[in-house]
C-alpha cells in the first residue's frame, strides 16, 4: 500500500532542524561578542518570522477543515497556536534585553532567552508531534490526497518565492536521503521547471553536504 500525502512531514523537518541548531547556538554563545550574539539574535528572529508565518498558513488552510471534521482537535491546535503566539512575544522581548544589557548582564539575559526558547521548542515539538499524528489522520480519514494537496498548494502559492527559499534551506537537510528525494519529485511533477531547478541546484546543492547531494542526484536519476 502507498504511503497516504503528508503535508506536515517536510516542513515540521525542517523547523525542527531549525530550532535544534539554535537551541545549540543559544547554549553555546559568547555573549561577551557582540557581533556573535547579533548575528545570533538575527537568525533567531528569521526564524520565529517563518515559525510563525507558518502557523499562519495553517490557521488559513489546515485548521478550518477540520473544525468541521475533528472539532475537539481544532480546537486544541488553535490554542496550541495562540500559546505560540504568546511565546513568539516572549521571546522578541527577551532578545530586546540580551541585545541591550550592559556588559555585565548580558551572559544573565542570554541565558534567560535560551531557557524561554527550550521551553517553546517542547511546546513546539509536542504540537507537531500532535498534529502528525492526529490531524493526519483525521484528513486521510475525510479528504483524498488529491484534497490535501489542493490545501498545500494554496499555501505555497501564498508564499513569496524569497520567503519558499528559506523554507527550503531548512527543510532538504532536515529530511531523510528518501524523503528528501520523493520532495524533489514531487516539486518536479507539481510545479514549473524553474522551481525544481532552483530547488536542487540553488538550495540542494548549497543545503547538503557533497556526498549527500551526489546521493540526491543518483536516486533522482533513477526514478527518472
Amino acid at each position: 500500500m502507498s504511503a497516504r500525502y503528508d503535508f506536515y512531514g517536510p516542513i515540521h523537518k525542517g523547523l525542527r532542524l531549525g530550532s535544534a541548531r539554535l537551541l545549540t547556538r543559544l547554549g553555546s554563545v559568547d555573549w561577551r561578542d557582540p557581533l556573535a550574539s547579533a548575528a545570533l539574535l538575527a537568525d533567531l528572529r528569521t526564524h520565529l518570522v517563518l515559525s510563525k508565518e507558518h502557523l499562519e498558513h495553517e490557521d488559513a488552510e489546515i485548521i478550518p477543515p477540520l473544525r468541521t471534521h475533528a472539532p475537539e482537535l481544532a480546537m486544541r491546535l488553535d490554542q496550541e497556536h495562540s500559546h505560540h503566539d504568546e511565546a513568539f512575544a516572549e521571546l522578541e522581548a527577551l532578545a530586546v534585553q540580551a541585545e541591550s544589557a550592559g556588559p555585565g548582564d548580558r551572559e544573565a539575559a542570554g541565558r534567560a532567552l535560551h531557557l524561554r526558547f527550550s521551553v517553546y521548542f517542547a511546546d513546539d515539538l509536542a504540537h507537531m508531534a500532535r498534529e502528525e499524528r492526529e490531524a493526519l489522520s483525521a484528513f486521510h480519514a475525510s479528504f483524498s490526497d488529491a484534497e490535501m494537496l489542493a490545501m498545500e498548494m494554496r499555501i505555497i502559492q501564498s508564499i513569496q518565492p524569497e520567503r519558499l527559499t528559506q523554507y527550503y534551506f531548512l527543510m532538504v537537510p532536515g529530511m531523510n536521503p528518501s524523503e528528501r528525494a520523493a520532495f524533489l519529485r514531487h516539486v518536479k511533477v507539481n510545479a514549473p521547471p524553474e522551481a525544481y531547478e532552483h530547488l536542487l541546484n540553488d538550495v540542494a546543492r548549497a543545503a547538503l553536504p557533497q556526498e549527500a547531494f551526489r546521493a540526491l542526484n543518483e536516486e533522482l536519476a533513477l526514478a527518472a
